[in-house]
């Protein structure tokens, strides 16, 4: 952001000593020259997932055809060709105002970006281009209000609005209503899987047996172990995942599972061997 603003206000400065300069920018955040660069700008952010990210750490997503990302970017675009196209004044300020409010609604609610990679830094190329396109959404509004504001209080402006998403808004707000949603699943798993002992449904003397604790998990009867600890339990949505230190070894396990009545479950353990191939071993098991 600060990158951005930095080259915006020096080609500002150096356009007010250069008449040449200063013709060229004038030209650019006038009419049409201003759509035009938002609606070039508005197609790149597309293809490269600028625009709509939803990068978060180490994630990265690299379809920009997925849902989301085309209904923002089919709103903003057509938005702004509706306020292009428009012959008065006040309807074309109606539409790019609306684009906008939608806008900045999507940048705290819904746009990643702002945390990534391991330290969790804000992604430099999505920062520079939704500061750009802020500035450039707001010069267009300015131009059609004939208000004549100076172009540095226009970037003062953006510098809040940025600043706000950048250091009080970094998460988009979806990403806590799905984590909400996700902190509700795993615990309704956990409570189910904790009421009592789960014991293989086989006419058959030595049967598996699991125990779940809210932290932990002990596995009886498995792949040639009596007994296996589990010290470490990920809760999921039917899938639970196990992981456990014996003898030097570490042991990965996977717990799915379908309910298949009231105490009933249709269990399939995959399972890491000594040499890391993958095992599925389909079972029935029953509460005790």
């Amino acid at each position: 952001m600060i990158a951005c603003l930095l080259l915006i206000i020096v080609i500002w400065t150096i356009s007010k000593l250069n008449k040449e300069i200063r013709l060229w920018w004038n030209k650019l955040i006038q009419q049409p020259f201003n759509y035009y660069l938002l609606i070039g700008l508005l197609i790149i952010g597309f293809f490269f997932e600028l625009d709509n990210s939803d990068r978060y750490g180490c994630i990265i997503y690299t379809n920009p055809f997925r849902v989301k990302n085309i209904l923002f970017f089919v709103t903003s675009i057509i938005l702004v060709l509706l306020s292009f196209f428009s012959e008065k004044r006040t309807i074309k300020l109606t539409f790019m105002s609306l684009e906008l409010t939608i806008w900045i609604l999507k940048l705290f609610l819904f746009k990643g970006g702002y945390v990534v990679g391991i330290v969790a830094t804000v992604d430099t190329c999505i920062s520079f281009y939704d500061t750009a396109t802020l500035a450039l959404r707001l010069t267009i509004i300015n131009s059609l209000l004939n208000t004549k504001i100076n172009q540095i209080y226009i970037l003062i402006c953006t510098a809040i609005i940025m600043s706000v998403k950048i250091y009080a808004f970094r998460l988009p707000y979806s990403f806590y209503v799905e984590e909400r949603k996700w902190q509700i699943i795993t615990e309704n798993t956990k409570n189910f899987l904790t009421k009592g002992e789960w014991i293989e449904n086989k006419n058959m003397t030595e049967k598996i047996q699991i125990i779940f604790f809210p932290e932990n998990a002990v596995l009886y009867n498995f792949h040639g172990n009596d007994t296996l600890f589990f010290n470490h339990i990920l809760w999921g949505e039917e899938s639970i995942f196990l992981e456990s230190w014996v003898n030097s070894k570490l042991y990965f396990c996977t717990f799915e599972f379908k309910e298949n009545g009231k105490d009933t479950l249709n269990v399939n353990f995959r399972y890491k061997n000594e040499d890391y191939t993958d095992e599925n071993y389909r079972t029935q098991m029953i509460r005790k």
